[in-house]
């Protein structure tokens, strides 16, 4: 991961240093801010007015004027349309930093200061939004503007050596009205934890199926890791040991073996708090981690294989949320993460519909797709996860425990949601509330989640029929020409992981809270740059 560039606060604008930028990037809520502004926002407003008189949508969208009185002579006017209207979130503060910083970068600054105007106190009141943590979100959107790819990186180090730019940005003065020193120290501390993670995500899924095969990716994380506090590293290659513990990711994997640089492997991270005594609860957080998806035997047609190396970023997206937990130095939660890594190719070994594979629970598997092996992969590590959890109370932990999955895994979340991921929860995280957290989390950092519910039809679809298997992986259509596409295969990582004996109905006791996080939609941007790939939001880090 690179350096981030350095962060300073400021509580005033009259505390800036006219050298330490060379451009402001003012945001702000309605297009007449500025002229409410006291001295030395009158200089800003005298550089806007030659450019308000003759541009009647002067206001309406980023714009740079020069500006004597400010740092390097550049004044980037970032206007935000609304922040009160029904469906106005945290996002339009994002949108409106990132845009400002980046026009910023392009007229040559690399030392820009940020000016957050105050958001209108109504802000408070608007549904289904939540502005607590926008000056965090702000930061992070600087933050995105900065950051240039692993795969860039390495580009323009090897071409151009000693004179690559391996950040847009060197430094960043943030100014908030109104707020304590101590407030803003908090948020850059949090916010610059979760940019460490997030970039972790990113720099592994930008990475095309030979930069990032699931060797290397676990190379990747193992760097990463070795610099947080309280972060373990743990890395499974043996396909025997992979063949006994994981069976499901090894039948899936089988067409891999062919080459070995393309094996799979299991990643396991382990976070301890430093204040054992502070622990309020033990998350296990399974993703997955297809670095290439061919589909298979079941092959992808008609263009349908195209983006298919981000078919990671579960995985990426669990690695960089434990190494932003160990940034921060949470007390509140331990960890346990394990990522199966896996190339899903063709040829002669490949994993065939009709085959019957049996789960580390025991459970009979019928085949009927190979290109949704997503749920294959993650159910092994789910059934580790809970024996690991019944061991702990059984020795006596009293501590509430619970089960993630994290993965790109179907599209008909899109279908069904657009561009936003979705959660299925088990009754026990239901009741819980397990899964209205992650909604909640996502909407004060700008990553909304929907919570979809998990009803009986998605574990009738996937019980089995005969005496031949115990639950059915797939049905042979794409999810999104299959209702309930995106909800049932929860039901299946359920069934097939032994999870099914841990329901509500289990008893308070044995029960054990479990949550599906479908990031198909969330974990890009969803706009596509001409025929390139679409951008990776690094999502779900922040949540």
């Amino acid at each position: 991961m690179t350096t981030l560039p350095e962060i300073r606060t400021h509580s005033s604008y009259s505390q800036l240093a006219v050298g330490s930028h060379d451009a402001v990037v003012a945001v702000y809520t309605g297009a007449d801010i500025l002229t409410q502004q006291q001295t030395p926002y009158t200089d800003w407003e005298a550089a806007a007015a030659p450019f308000r008189q003759i541009d009647k949508e002067f206001g309406k969208s980023v714009v740079l004027v020069p500006a004597p009185s400010v740092g390097g002579g550049r004044l980037v006017l970032s206007p935000i349309d609304s922040v009160e209207d029904d469906t106005d979130d945290v996002r339009k503060v994002f949108d409106a930093v990132k845009s400002g910083v980046a026009r910023a970068i392009e007229a040559g600054a690399r030392r820009p200061a940020v000016y957050l105007a105050p958001l209108p106190a109504s802000v408070n009141a608007v549904p289904d939004a939540d502005y607590s943590r926008w000056i965090e979100v702000a930061l992070l959107a600087a933050l995105e503007a900065s950051y240039v790819t692993l795969v860039v990186r390495e580009h323009r180090t090897a071409t151009l050596g000693a004179d690559a730019v391996v950040e847009n940005l060197h430094s960043i003065d943030l100014v908030v009205e109104s707020h304590s020193d101590e407030e803003l120290r908090s948020a850059v501390k949090r916010a610059t934890a979760i940019e460490g993670g997030r970039r972790l995500a990113l720099d592994m899924g930008y990475g095309d199926p030979e930069r990032m095969t699931p060797y290397k990716c676990a190379e990747t994380i193992q760097a990463a890791a070795a610099s947080v506090p309280g972060l373990e590293f743990e890395v499974i290659k043996d396909l025997d040991m992979i063949k006994q513990d994981y069976p499901l990711l090894y039948h899936s994997a089988r067409a891999s073996f062919a080459e070995k640089r393309t094996w799979p492997c299991v990643v396991k991270l382990e976070y301890r708090s430093p204040v054992p005594a502070q622990v309020k609860e033990h998350l296990f957080l399974v993703g997955k981690g297809v670095t290439y998806d061919t589909g298979g035997i079941s092959l992808k047609i008609g263009g349908s294989m195209r983006g298919m190396s981000r078919d990671k970023l579960g995985a990426c997206g669990v690695a960089g949320f434990a190494v932003a937990t160990g940034l921060m130095q949470e007390t509140a939660v331990d960890l346990s993460c394990v990522l199966a890594f896996e190339r899903n190719s063709i040829g002669p070994n490949s994993l065939l519909p009709d085959e019957i594979v049996y789960s580390r629970a025991g459970v009979r598997v019928l085949i009927n797709d190979t290109d949704a092996e997503g749920r294959l992969v993650m159910t092994d590590p789910v059934a580790e996860c809970r024996e690991r959890i019944l061991a702990a109370r059984v020795a006596g932990s009293k501590i509430p425990a619970a089960i993630y999955t994290v993965a790109t895994l179907t599209g008909h979340v899109i279908r069904a949601y657009g561009w936003y991921g979705a959660t299925v929860a088990n009754g026990p995280a239901r009741r819980g509330k397990y899964d209205q957290r992650l909604a909640v989390s996502g909407l004060a950092y700008g990553d909304p989640f929907e919570n979809s519910i998990m009803r009986r039809e998605d574990h009738a679809f996937v019980r089995g029929r005969t005496d031949r298997e115990d639950v059915y992986q797939s049905n042979s259509l794409p999810s999104t020409l299959t209702d309930r596409g995106h909800q049932y295969p929860a039901a299946f990582i359920i069934k097939a992981s032994g999870l099914d004996k841990h329901s509500v109905g289990a008893g308070a006791s044995a029960a054990i809270p479990f949550v599906h996080v479908d990031i198909a939609g969330s974990a890009e941007d969803g706009s596509e740059p001409g025929l390139g790939l679409c951008g990776i939001t690094g999502s779900p880090v922040a949540t």
